[in-house]
């Protein structure tokens, strides 16, 4: 098929409960959006099924006619949460194997407590093997590597039957040499097996962390390879190029599919899926212009909070998820167990714990139906009447709210002699309060005030919730975008090709080291264009961003600053004062008196994608008036049930506006105004409602 005829932009993400596919047409810019249940099994099956769909129901549109595949997955973040990933081994230099015991000195949770041990190393200690050789801090050999060596560790992998190595000697990233003759020789002797170098992946000072990130990316990435390969293949049987198909990555870009296949990218997407959100959100704040933006993207299993603006989102460039360290550039995300399908039960001493257990998208909530037993939030929520049995994704599944006042009944109101409307309306206020305590926490480690914020619900529960942790912290503006159910899958549309390329090399900031500074650079770019080249990108497509890692000599943490084009000379000045600023910024002081050093240079690449922006509508000549709800619905809240107003999302106009309480139904979320709150439809179809004065 010509290239010429291709016109669908289509991104599909896959969540614990559903698969959200979101479809650009890039003539009338209009987004459509689709939902079909996750496979967890098989979560490609769901992504295929889901484009069938929309297949079925628009004849205009085929898997052929797609332009461009973009996809947020979660499936090396769920191999990681539930430990389904296959063995791998670890190389590391000889007399260092304690490293992985050892790890840092960090006590998470109570630093008090000094029992507290590490977590898992997602490595057999059997599988550690140790490496004779040595290379000093300046990539100077202290201990060659021999060939024989090499060819007996070689023996010793296969022998292991892992499907993959991490390679990890001290101080590679400023000698490769050791590194890449261990994978001639594990290639030559092992060839199914796939071998991660650090010097490549991660050439970056910390031994434990480069450590972590490695065992990450060796354990992942097996899956993440076959996976993608396997969805590749079945697209272009279906007419979709493989070089069409670009996956999302944990820093809130894309990296096309055969990035992926070629290694060494798998730790590059634990944020996949909610980096998504996150992207749709600064697209939106580019928009509306409301200033600082909180997302909470509530789903099937999980709720993932980001802070944004229209200059981008909060990014890291090192995280902890599950117990294990991340070396690697992500958007500052926090996660928490709470979502629709988390579940309630009672503790052996009679407390109500919800979550952070979910009961995902088999067997579900109990209402689905689907043999789930334990009541989840989703059943409280239908018990309570917000959601209509009858509208669950538009009416395309049925929900049975008989199975749900049963299982609450009998598991948490009986138990505790209260009402199933009491037990339900509990469930729901603990969920709601572990949500709004992990953004209270989150904003005051990033010194952000919440009474200034605009809340930003979005996944299938997010607007079902968002007035409840509203209330609870404060914030009198809620911003429900327009279709936020799978807001991941809109965001997918709203990002570039970005991918992050880093090397450690320890440089002072003085004059005399202008002409180093600049020649570090520009290897580092050499590198970076080499590996867009080789993804199929041409060399004026790809835009190179200068950023570094600095601290005051001798500090043992860095910041990251963004490093604008400059003559040679002036960069060392240029780059201090970039850095005292922004050390100031940070931690609101600066000292000017110090030396600073360069630990790490960075290089962001960005291609730039036909990416997707929200379109105000026009403006109405005439005030539209109030809206006239579709129906009426006796709801439990505030103690009582009451009988409330029920509009239909897609017949709200611009400057539309009602007061709470009501619900909002649309095919893939519902959402719900309280008492004391207003709700207005503005130019981009956002639904803004905000707090009354008491």
């Amino acid at each position: 098929m010509d290239v010429s005829e291709r016109r669908w932009r289509v991104g599909v993400d896959v969540g614990g409960t559903f698969t959200d596919v979101a479809i650009l047409d890039p003539v009338s810019r209009a987004v459509e959006i689709y939902k079909i249940p996750t496979t967890p099994e098989d979560p490609s099956v769901g992504v295929l099924n889901g484009l069938r769909f929309v297949a079925e129901q628009r004849p205009d549109f085929s898997i052929a006619l797609i332009d461009q595949f973009l996809h947020g997955t979660t499936i090396t973040t769920n191999a990681l949460i539930q430990r389904s990933y296959p063995p791998c081994a670890l190389l590391i230099t000889e007399g260092h194997r304690g490293a992985v015991q050892v790890q840092d000195q960090q006590r998470r949770g109570n630093i008090y407590d000094l029992t507290i041990g590490h977590g898992d190393s997602l490595v057999d200690e059997l599988n550690v093997i140790e490496v004779p050789e040595r290379i000093d801090r300046d990539g100077k050999v202290v201990r060659e590597l021999t060939m024989d060596a090499a060819e007996e560790i070689a023996e010793r992998i296969g022998a292991l039957g892992v499907g993959s190595i991490a390679v990890c000697l001290l101080f590679s990233f400023t000698n490769p040499m050791h590194e890449e003759l261990l994978r001639a020789v594990i290639r030559e002797r092992c060839p199914a097996v796939r071998v991660s170098l650090s010097s490549e992946v991660l050439p970056r000072i910390r031994e434990w962390p480069r450590i972590s990130t490695m065992l990450l990316n060796a354990s992942l990435e097996p899956l993440l390879v076959d996976y993608v390969r396997n969805l590749g293949e079945a697209l272009a049987q279906s007419g979709l190029p493989f070089n069409r198909c670009f996956l999302m990555e944990s820093n809130g870009g894309l990296m096309p599919f055969s990035a992926v296949v070629v290694g060494g990218r798998a730790v590059q997407t634990l944020l996949s899926g909610p980096a998504a959100a996150v992207q749709g959100a600064v697209a939106m704040a580019r928009a509306v212009s409301q200033g600082t933006l909180v997302t909470l993207d509530i789903g099937g299993t999980s709720a993932d909070i980001a802070f944004v603006d229209d200059t981008g989102a909060l990014e890291v460039t090192e995280g902890n998820l599950v117990g294990h360290d991340i070396y690697v550039p992500m958007l500052d995300i926090t996660t928490i167990g709470a979502g629709g399908g988390t579940i309630s039960r009672l503790a052996p001493d009679g407390r109500l714990l919800v979550g952070p257990d979910s009961a995902g998208a088999l067997p579900g909530p109990v209402c689905y139906g689907k043999g789930g037993t334990d009541p989840t939030t989703t059943d409280a929520d239908l018990v309570l009447g917000f959601l209509n049995p009858e509208y669950y994704l538009g009416g395309q599944m049925a929900i049975n709210p008989t199975l749900a006042v049963s299982a609450i009944t009998e598991r948490i109101a009986e138990p505790l002699g209260l009402s199933v409307e009491e037990a339900a309306t509990t469930m729901i206020e603990i969920n709601d309060v572990h949500m709004a305590e992990a953004i209270r926490v989150f904003a005051a480690q990033r010194a952000i005030d919440l009474s200034k914020i605009t809340l930003v619900p979005c996944g299938g529960a997010g607007p079902l919730h968002a007035a409840g942790v509203a209330e609870e912290i404060g914030i009198r503006r809620i911003l429900v975008p327009a279709n936020p159910g799978a807001f991941s899958a809109v965001g997918l549309l709203s990002t570039d090709v970005v991918q992050d390329f880093v090397q450690s090399e320890i440089t002072l900031l003085e004059s005399s080291s202008a002409a180093a500074i600049e020649d570090r650079y520009a290897s580092l770019e050499r590198r970076a264009l080499l590996a867009m080249q080789a993804q199929g990108f041409t060399a004026e497509e790809v835009v190179c961003n200068r950023e570094v890692d600095a601290r005051y000599a001798g500090q043992g943490f860095e910041i990251r600053i963004s490093v604008p084009r400059c003559g040679t000379e002036e960069a060392p000045a240029l780059l201090r004062g970039l850095f005292h600023e922004g050390h100031r910024r940070t931690y609101g002081y600066a000292a000017e008196s110090e030396r600073v050093e360069i630990v790490s240079f960075r290089i962001r690449t960005v291609v730039k994608l036909p990416t997707y922006e929200p379109l105000p509508a026009p403006e109405p000549d005439a005030p539209p008036g109030a809206p006239v709800p579709k129906a009426e619905r006796p709801v439990y809240f505030g103690g009582h049930w009451k009988t409330i107003p029920v509009y239909d999302r897609s017949a709200l106009l611009v400057g539309m506006a009602f007061d709470g309480p009501a619900i909002v139904e649309q095919p893939d979320t519902t959402s719900f105004v309280p008492p004391r709150w207003q709700a207005m439809c503005d130019v981009y179809h956002n639904l803004v409602c905000e707090r009354s004065d008491d």
